[in-house]
């Protein structure tokens, strides 16, 4: 079977872990409302909407990241291995390979000034959006210097028949456009719609130092190298195990109002972005478009594991007795949990807390917990907030900060970054005074054996 979104559906589908609609939904606000419905506290299952109205033969999927499991999933790991295997992989970046024969990617070609509305089942995702978007399109552009091809995750504004406009802020792809523009030439893109959820996580993964494109990052982590066609009417190879491929150019010169849109900071986020004009589109036969419900437990989990992964990383080799790292909800990656050894001193903590708070340009606030602390467990950290932390002896705050683009709160780009020392010091987590309540681990397991594979 072909590592693609079909299989990984087929997957979440044996588990237990989709949930298929087949009631009429339409693409003005309802496939949003269901996905935010189940997603509860854990994530809840993906969704396959196979009825949309409109749309016939199109189907719309989402919230395939949007737990830890379904991430452990798409990576081929158990849960608790799924930062090291990240962090494992993200090294083991194989070659693209071309594919043989007629690709599934190109089974149905519309190449004269298609019609994307009439086409794309993109949702209008909530009020107060100026247009339908997609929010798991990849895009995907040409180094300019070594022809070596890369991609990003930018979403995408259908402004008419044929044209997008895309918040292009992010390297290495709005590089490559700025060098395009300053000879005044337009740059060949297309976007992927539709891909094996690895490969969409390395096209939102900021490339490090030794890392080669996230094209080679995409078959690492999705254990296959990505297969690759010639596209139809630009020279470019794209994905051949994609659902839809759009391609176009963006033209040089050319900037459009571009939102409002409910991004994943909770609020609206408009731009003057570049222009994508679509020449053709191509498409499996009932293509399966995919996406990302803004402000989502989805977007959490997928910053969590290479944010995390990477933070960890460096802040570990700093400081050993750093164990893991994680993010709150619903923040965006803008607050950040640490878990420590109980080795780690008070005055180690504060030397933790500038350095994450000055690693991480996106992280706002950070909370230090004891290694007692499940930090994937949002309750659990508000707990050792709520009885481990002192604010006249435990805060730390740093004024004059670079903010982050989508945060309303920022005055003139700067932030104020805080940090929590969230840890039982100086007697310990273990200590008579913070001895937690427990159950006794037989009885943890006979519950589990009662209750069988039923989700909660």
């Amino acid at each position: 079977m072909e590592v693609d979104l079909r299989s990984f559906l087929s997957e979440l589908k044996k588990r237990g872990e989709l949930l298929e609609v087949g009631e009429e939904v339409d693409t003005h606000f309802e496939i949003t409302a269901v996905l935010k419905e189940v997603l509860g506290e854990q994530g809840g299952p993906a969704v396959l909407f196979g009825n949309v109205r409109d749309y016939p033969g199109r189907s719309v999927t989402g919230n395939l990241l949007a737990s830890r499991k379904k991430m452990a999933m798409a990576l081929g790991c158990e849960v608790e291995e799924l930062r090291d295997t990240y962090i494992k992989k993200r090294f083991e970046s194989l070659d693209p390979v071309m594919w043989d024969g007629p690709a599934p990617a190109q089974e149905i070609v519309v190449d004269n000034v298609p019609d994307l509305l009439s086409l794309l089942p993109a949702p209008f995702f909530h009020q107060g959006d100026a247009g339908h978007y997609m929010t798991a399109g990849v895009l995907i552009g040409k180094d300019p210097l070594t022809n070596e091809l890369n991609m990003g995750i930018h979403r995408l504004q259908l402004k008419g028949k044929n044209r997008l406009g895309i918040f292009l802020s992010n390297p290495p792809l709005s590089d490559y456009f700025h060098r395009a523009e300053q000879e005044g030439k337009p740059m060949q893109v297309a976007v992927a719609l539709g891909l094996h959820p690895a490969e969409l996580l390395a096209a939102a993964v900021s490339l490090k130092q030794g890392m080669k494109s996230k094209v080679h990052l995409a078959g690492g982590l999705a254990g296959r190298p990505v297969p690759l066609v010639k596209a139809k009417v630009i020279d470019m190879m794209v994905p051949a195990l994609a659902e839809i491929i759009l391609e176009g150019q963006l033209l040089p010169g050319v900037r459009e109002d571009e939102g409002p849109f409910g991004e994943s900071s909770g609020y609206y986020f408009k731009a003057v972005s570049p222009i994508m004009e679509v020449q053709a589109v191509t498409y499996r036969k009932e293509p399966i478009l995919s996406v990302i419900p803004p402000w989502g437990i989805e977007t959490d989990i997928i910053l969590s594991v290479f944010s995390g992964g990477e933070l960890w990383q460096e802040l570990h080799r700093l400081i050993p007795g750093v164990l893991d790292v994680s993010f709150l909800p619903g923040s965006l990656t803008f607050q950040g949990v640490i878990k420590v050894a109980k080795s780690v001193s008070r005055t180690e903590i504060r030397r933790l807390i500038h350095l994450a708070l000055n690693l991480d340009r996106r992280l706002k606030h950070v909370i230090v917990v004891d290694e007692d602390v499940d930090i994937h467990n949002s309750r659990e950290v508000l707990w050792a907030l709520g009885t481990r932390f002192q604010g006249s002896r435990d805060l730390v705050c740093l004024q004059e900060l670079e903010g982050y683009v989508i945060d309303p709160s920022t005055e003139d780009g700067k932030i104020t970054k805080i940090g929590f020392d969230a840890t039982a010091r100086p007697e310990g987590p273990y200590s008579s005074r913070y001895e937690r309540i427990t159950l006794p681990r037989e009885s943890v397991l006979r519950a589990r054996e009662i209750l069988g594979n039923r989700h909660f």
